[in-house]
């Protein structure tokens, strides 16, 4: 087995973004994706929650067009995750964590929301993809990083842009 790994950090406010997003948005933004990430993902076709204890969602995804059978990161044309927020303490405390784990393969997400050096909000996205399929350390393995590390800083802005638009709309 091989876990292939990516990351990307976007800053949730670069200069000239509007509206200015306060933690308490971008919060809600994720916690709305945990429960419905067709509105953020257009490979999505639906989610359906199986459980929610409010920290903890377990899902079950079906992808459009039937997502890449057997091609991680997307498992198949239905997938179940375990979503699990810790959020934050406060407004002012600048950071979060929500964490996906795949059932039944060894690939997880984690969404990290955190304060950087100049005050601002970030979000990083880090990728855990499991491949049998590729041995460690080989040409496969370090062109699939290569591929999944360019499509990573995608992710996180596609995710913002969303989250900017509901602010936008007053949905959030």
């Amino acid at each position: 087995m091989t876990i292939i790994f990516a990351a990307a950090t976007v800053p949730v406010n670069p200069a000239g973004a509007y509206p200015v997003m306060t933690l308490k948005q971008l919060w809600a933004g994720l916690e709305l994706k945990r429960r419905m990430p067709q509105l953020f993902l257009a490979v999505i076709d639906t989610c359906e929650v199986l459980e929610d204890d409010g920290e903890s969602v377990l899902r079950e995804v079906k992808f459009k067009d039937g997502g890449g059978v057997g091609m991680p990161p997307v498992i198949g044309p239905k997938v179940q995750e375990r979503i699990t927020h810790i959020k934050p303490l406060s407004e002012e405390s600048g950071s979060g964590l929500e964490t996906f784990t795949s059932i039944g393969s060894a690939s997880r997400v984690l969404n990290i929301v955190s304060t950087g050096i100049d005050g601002g909000l970030n979000l990083t996205f880090s990728f855990e993809w499991d491949h049998e399929d590729i041995e460690a350390g080989s040409h496969a393995a370090v062109e699939k990083q290569k591929e999944y590390q360019a499509t990573a800083p995608k992710g996180v802005a596609g995710t913002l842009n969303a989250i900017r638009e509901m602010v936008k709309e007053g949905r959030l």
